[in-house]
């Protein structure tokens, strides 16, 4: 059945985005029965001259404008074409009520029901991270040939409501009925009434899916697992297509020698040599499951993005990402929130967008789910817990167990370290008789660090307790309080105070004497004296690799394995070339950091940034702090440049999704883009380092440090700050025809005793130059073109 309902899909264009702003363009494209059937378009004169801002989004001029009828002239026409529809806009709000106010003006009335695209945007397209017309036109492919043209916008909507349409009428009957049911008093206006009449003709058959109750979700794929590896890896190179490099071969070699030793097999590599294709095409050569530990979400996405796919065509090898439980969704918990529609809107917009999400998704990975008017809050409600077990309702489409039934049909499980550190003492089974190798291993310190720390957030617990009357509590709370506010923490006087209060997670944390406890942004933290003793962790039926780029802290002996607790192992080393395709310049004239305030050195950097951007050229600045981050941030948006804020958009691989889409971006990033993030996309970049990465004194690994060695800071965080900075240039070093200019913004490294250390270990690998700002400037534009 063809439904006929008429929709005037309307932009209009006006002098500003204020309520006394005046109409100075119309578009409407009218659509009946899923197709544009008549379109309509004017310009109107204001009567007033147009800002030059107006002219520059628009394209419209005063002069255009003044040769155009005014509203009284064209009015009729639009009440004729708007005759018996229902208004269509995105961002119906703003143009209704223009166009209304200006019938008034005129002695008319407006009075039509009104569709809202951008909200049924926000629940039909539920992983799309923007929702402007500009963002939907580019990735759906709508027709928008000239943004901000009425006509050519409201073209662009209505085929995002003929999309949104087809959509609709396609997903399974019983999710658009609860979807309906949610809308009915969510959306504004009558926006649930294009729900309402795709409804009536949705009746497609859904072979592929499992539909319990209103949750309809795609039914899994398992293909079969071949693994076709050769073990000659020159053969599996061709086959690939991929040239035979002479480190590279040497890194295989040692895989492949160190296989049959039961110890721990330490190598380190340099980076750009294809370690990766390495290692999996020997390990895979010998027939072994492997488990692949990487740093981050990021690199997991990246290996299951751009290898698995290879691997799969080429040699029927199964891939699997296994996450922690928390990444997935509970269909238990979501299925139960169904049953309330009273959560408030936007949490019932939330649901809504679920509920189509579900229909699409192939991992339940709420990373997937986009950020628009989706609170932590929302998402904290549906994690799921990892217990999915048979009898409960949507155990069959259970994503979690889902997830582990793939990771036992695949010769390539991908994990990150968070997961391994939580995982590997209590799920022994799945790295049993399995090879486990650790990328990048020097980040483990960091993951182990975390897993074994204890951690309150003291006002959480203090608010519980704060609405008592009783005066010795008030008391009691007063003095705990004033306790954890001090520099130097009394620990058996809070201990004494929260096992007075009940306040059982503040006595957990405490529980041991002997562990370092600190406050940190109030919370309170306790960590055993020693570090992680991972060796002890690996199953004995388990082969482990940890490679690296940058495992040796120490000239002399190998103080990485140590602190892992292993005593019995082999390391490894494969000779980096010296880089060519990489400069990196030490700016001499920069200013002591130690005599300017945080917000002197924000306004430096911001204006040699400014500088920098003039090369024309993709920009990562990599800070030490979140508070200089925010400083500089500020200092560039008060000097009108755009860039990518790290810290406010959030998820790093959005942030890297980000840069890669946009031309020459200036991305200001902290800590886990030091580590975690790969920019292999950019022929030419430019990473600028504002500061040393040294860690604070009082930096938890390096009190444990202190602890075992004499001399911390010489033996630990000098070493440990060469390796972050080696780290730092490989994230812009990911393939030979990659080059890269790196800045370093502190001039310590010029002078300072321990510097010498530094230069001395970077020199091997990496020409260093020491040179004014413009000279840098100078010599980067020659270097990269």
């Amino acid at each position: 059945m063809m439904i006929m309902t008429k929709y005037a899909v309307v932009d209009l264009e006006a002098t500003s985005a204020s309520h006394t702003s005046k109409i100075i363009q119309i578009g409407i494209a009218i659509v009946e029965g899923g197709k544009i059937t008549k379109t309509y378009q004017t310009d109107v004169n204001p009567h007033e001259a147009l800002d030059f801002h107006i002219t520059a989004l628009t394209g419209i001029t005063t002069a255009q404008v003044e040769r155009a009828p005014d509203f009284r002239e064209i009015m009729p026409a639009v009440a004729d074409i708007l005759q018996d529809c229902i208004f269509v806009a995105h961002n119906v709000k703003f143009d209704y009520q223009l166009l209304a106010r200006t019938f008034e003006q005129h002695g008319a009335s407006l009075d039509m029901p009104r569709v809202d695209t951008i909200e049924l945007a926000r629940v039909f397209y539920p992983s799309l991270k923007k929702y402007g017309l500009e963002s939907l036109s580019h990735v759906l492919n709508l027709q928008h040939d000239r943004p901000h043209e009425a006509l050519s916008d409201a073209y662009a909507t209505a085929n995002l409501l003929i999309k949104m349409q087809e959509k609709m009428a396609n997903l399974p009957k019983n999710v658009l009925s609860e979807i309906l049911h949610h809308a009915t008093d969510n959306l504004v206006y009558e926006t649930p009434c294009v729900i309402s009449e795709q409804l009536k003709v949705a009746n497609r058959k859904h072979a592929d899916m499992i539909k319990v109750n209103h949750i309809a979700t795609l039914k899994p794929y398992f293909s079969e697992n071949k693994n076709l590896v050769k073990k000659n890896f020159r053969a599996n190179l061709k086959l690939l297509k991929l040239d035979e490099r002479t480190q590279q071969k040497t890194f295989a070699e040692i895989v492949r020698e160190r296989l049959t030793d039961p110890t721990a097999s330490f190598i380190e590599a340099p980076t750009g040599i294809g370690k990766t294709y390495a290692y999996l095409l020997t390990l895979l050569g010998q027939g072994k499951q492997v488990i692949v530990s990487v740093p981050t979400k990021v690199l997991q996405d990246q290996l299951m993005e751009d290898l698995a796919p290879i691997f799969k065509a080429k040699f029927g090898v199964n891939f699997a990402k296994i996450l922690g439980t928390r990444n997935y969704i509970s269909l238990e918990k979501f299925s139960k929130l169904l049953y309330t529609c009273d959560d408030g809107k936007n949490f019932e917009i939330f649901k809504m967008k679920i509920l189509v999400w579900l229909t699409e998704t192939k991992t339940g990975e709420l990373d997937e789910v986009s950020p628009t008017m989706t609170s932590h809050t929302y998402l904290d409600s549906i994690r799921h817990t990892g217990d999915a077990r048979q009898g409960q309702l949507h155990y069959e489409q259970d994503f979690w167990q889902l997830t582990q039934q793939k990771s036992k049909n695949a010769q390539v499980i991908v994990i990150n370290h968070a997961y391994l550190a939580e995982r590997i003492v209590d799920q022994t089974e799945m790295f049993e008789h399995k090879v486990l190798l650790v990328d990048e291993a020097q980040q483990l310190f960091s993951v182990l660090e975390n897993a074994q720390q204890k951690s309150v957030k003291i006002l959480d617990e203090l608010v519980k307790v704060v609405s008592h009357t009783s005066q010795l509590r008030k008391r009691l709370v007063e003095r705990l309080t004033y306790q954890v506010s001090l520099r130097q923490l009394d620990i058996e006087k809070i201990r004494l105070d929260a096992t007075e209060l009940g306040l059982d997670a503040i006595t957990d944390v405490l529980a041991n004497p002997d562990d370092f406890i600190w406050m940190q942004d109030h919370v309170l933290k306790s960590s055993p004296t020693d570090f992680l003793n991972f060796s002890a962790m690996i199953p004995k039926a388990t082969k482990v690799y940890l490679i690296g780029a940058t495992l040796a802290m120490s000239e002399t002996k190998a103080v990485f394995p140590e602190l892992l607790g292993f005593s019995d192992y082999t390391f490894d080393t494969v000779a980096a070339d010296k880089i060519t395709n990489q400069k990196v310049f030490v700016a001499t004239d920069s200013p002591d950091i130690t005599t300017l305030s945080p917000q002197e050195y924000a306004d430096f950097l911001s204006e040699k940034i400014q500088e920098l951007k003039k090369l024309g050229k993709p920009m990562l600045v990599l800070f030490t702090s979140h508070a200089s981050l925010a400083l500089t941030a500020q200092a560039l948006s008060d000097a009108h440049v755009n860039f990518l804020h790290a810290d406010e958009i959030g998820d790093a691989s959005r942030v890297k999704k980000k840069f890669d889409e946009q031309h020459n971006p200036i991305l200001l990033g902290s800590k886990r883009f030091w580590e975690g993030v790969d920019f292999d996309k950019q022929d030419e970049l430019l990473l600028v380092i504002t500061r040393l990465p040294f860690s604070v004194p009082d930096d938890i690994l390096i009190r444990k440090y202190a602890k075992r060695f004499k001399n911390p800071f010489y033996d630990f965080s000098v070493p440990l700050a060469t390796l972050q900075l080696k780290q730092a240039f490989g994230r812009v070093n990911r393939r030979k025809q990659q080059q890269s200019s790196v800045l370093i913004f502190d001039k310590r490294l010029a002078g300072k005793t321990y510097a010498k250390k530094m230069v001395s270990k970077l020199g091997q690998t990496y020409e260093i130059d020491f040179l004014p700002f413009d000279e840098i400037t100078d010599q980067t534009k020659i270097f990269l073109g």
